[in-house]
């Protein structure tokens, strides 16, 4: 399923672009637009694409992005009333850029093109009614919005193939040293009598993801320096996947003592939460060890 919207109301934005020098003219309606235009594609993204793709942080990244630019918005004032009215070229270009890229996108219904199509448009439009000024305090908020982006399916599975290999090696080597009757076939774990497969959600991508997310807007309120704040982003692939592997094996352990229903069941979906507290727990340590140095 794809939105279909008429790319006339794209059109539309550009060319009311050029009425902001009348003096009346409320520029409140290139965004009533911009909110129309993309409503058609934010609503397949809240009703399936997200979930087909396992991104359960998405919903969350533009009231993020919006809270952020709210926390702003004496600053942003201060800028609009400074600002002189003028003709800037760039923002202009990408208004223009962004008009054809959600046109391509809707005309061979990439929802992913269109979705991206988003980030240009708000940083042209931006730039072009408040000045090239307006850009600065916001560049975090609009970059913000690539985690919402679904990405393709066959993106996705070259990344969370090798990360269910990975846990799988990972739970078997940690098993047998602790002398559990384990072996391995591909993705498919024999623990005693029991068949353990790791499908995709065993993957950690969505835990992933989540924290990445999760951690960009710590970083970001941190006042701390930017050395340790990558570390601290950086950290978050590492944690991601130890936290992954000990859920992996928590169910394995579930599954061998007390049976697959109890492990395939409320429990594996439960576990999720290990690699949250993990990760949680290892960023707030490791921001504690950066402190002291």
């Amino acid at each position: 399923m794809s939105p279909r919207t008429c790319p006339l109301v794209e059109i539309g934005i550009t060319l009311i672009m050029f009425t902001k020098y009348f003096k009346h003219f409320p520029t409140i309606l290139p965004w009533v637009l911009v909110a129309g235009l993309y409503a058609p594609v934010f609503l397949v993204l809240y009703q399936e694409r997200w979930e087909m793709v396992d991104y359960g942080h998405a919903p969350f990244i533009l009231p993020l992005a919006l809270f952020i630019v709210w926390l702003k918005r004496k600053q942003l004032a201060t800028i609009a009333q400074n600002s002189q009215p003028n003709f800037y070229i760039p923002g202009f270009v990408l208004i223009i850029f962004s008009s054809f890229l959600f046109t391509f996108g809707w005309r061979w219904d990439y929802l992913l093109i269109q979705t991206i199509s988003l980030i240009p448009l708000l940083a042209g439009l931006i730039s072009f009614l408040y000045g090239p000024k307006m850009i600065r305090p916001l560049i975090f908020p609009i970059l913000y919005l690539f985690l919402l982006v679904p990405p393709p399916i066959g993106i996705l599975d070259s990344i969370t193939l090798p990360m269910r290999h990975f846990a799988s090696a990972a739970t078997e080597v940690i098993l047998q040293i602790f002398q559990y009757p384990v072996s391995r076939t591909g993705l498919l774990l024999y623990l005693g009598d029991h068949e353990i497969f790791l499908g995709a959600p065993c993957s950690g991508f969505r835990s992933l993801i989540t924290m990445f997310s999760l951690g960009l807007i710590y970083v970001y309120f941190n006042k701390g320096a930017w050395t340790k704040n990558l570390i601290l982003i950086l950290a978050i692939i590492p944690l991601a996947l130890i936290g992954n592997i000990i859920r992996v094996i928590a169910i394995c352990l579930l599954t061998y003592y007390f049976g697959e229903k109890v492990g395939q069941g409320f429990l594996h979906d439960f576990s999720g939460m290990l690699v949250f507290l993990i990760m949680i727990i290892g960023l707030m340590g490791l921001e504690k060890l950066i402190r002291k140095k």
